[in-house]
């Protein structure tokens, strides 16, 4: 595995742009590269291909990811807060306690990406894809979630105080234990979702739909005394 300064992954993207291709660090151990407010390298990384490469606990504060494919990298501990990763592609990135808060997910693709512990403060992840993703004890407060994927995802013991999740698809997601006091859940779709020992107080339910598969906390009655609406 090839080891790269930020010096040599700037050369490898400008050579590339001179060239009209895409710069591509498959594989590549970037670890030790720091981007760190790289804002007059913005353009030169959009749409940059990052497939398997190893970036665990970079710095990548503020830069421009847009449309860039991270596919299988490690980004275990990185720091992307407030990077723009616009319809990026993370699918099964492991982002074990990375740090995305007020980041720019919008339209990512996230299918079982690993998001434990991740910070998500205030982050964009409108209607973005997380099926399957594991987003157990993560924290999401605050963040926009408005239209997002999250079927089948583990949310376990997840943050989602105040968050947005208007028309989120949570269908067969796990939402035991998680936080979702005040949280904007107008319009989702929780069909088959768990929700054992959720925190609901406060929470948004109008026309937000559920079935008879749909599990609620045991103190929890009558959803549709909240708005919600049940279809089987």
């Amino acid at each position: 595995m090839t080891t790269l300064t930020r010096d040599q992954v700037l050369h490898i993207i400008e050579a590339a742009h001179v060239n009209g291709e895409i710069p591509k660090f498959f594989g590549a151990d970037l670890t030790q590269t720091e981007f760190r407010r790289a804002q007059q390298d913005k353009a030169t990384l959009s749409e940059a291909d990052f497939h398997r490469a190893r970036l665990s606990g970079a710095e990548l504060v503020q830069v421009d990811l847009g449309g860039v494919d991270f596919h299988g990298a490690g980004l275990v501990g990185a720091n992307l807060s407030e990077a723009d990763l616009f319809m990026a592609n993370l699918s099964n990135v492991d982002l074990f306690m990375a740090n995305l808060s007020n980041a720019n997910l919008s339209s990512a693709n996230l299918i079982g990406a690993k998001l434990f512990k991740a910070n998500l403060t205030q982050a964009s992840l409108y209607r973005a894809d997380c099926s399957q993703a594991n987003l157990s004890l993560a924290n999401l407060s605050l963040a926009n979630l408005g239209q997002v994927k999250l079927g089948q995802a583990n949310l376990k013991g997840a943050n989602f105080n105040q968050t947005c999740l208007t028309g989120a698809d949570l269908r067969g997601a796990d939402l035991s234990n998680a936080d979702l006091s005040s949280a904007d859940l107008r319009q989702a779709n929780l069909k088959q979702a768990i929700l054992n020992h959720a925190n609901l107080d406060g929470a948004d339910l109008r026309e937000a739909r559920y079935d008879q598969a749909t599990i609620w906390p045991a103190s929890f009655f009558a959803p549709i005394l909240r708005g919600a609406i049940c279809e089987d």
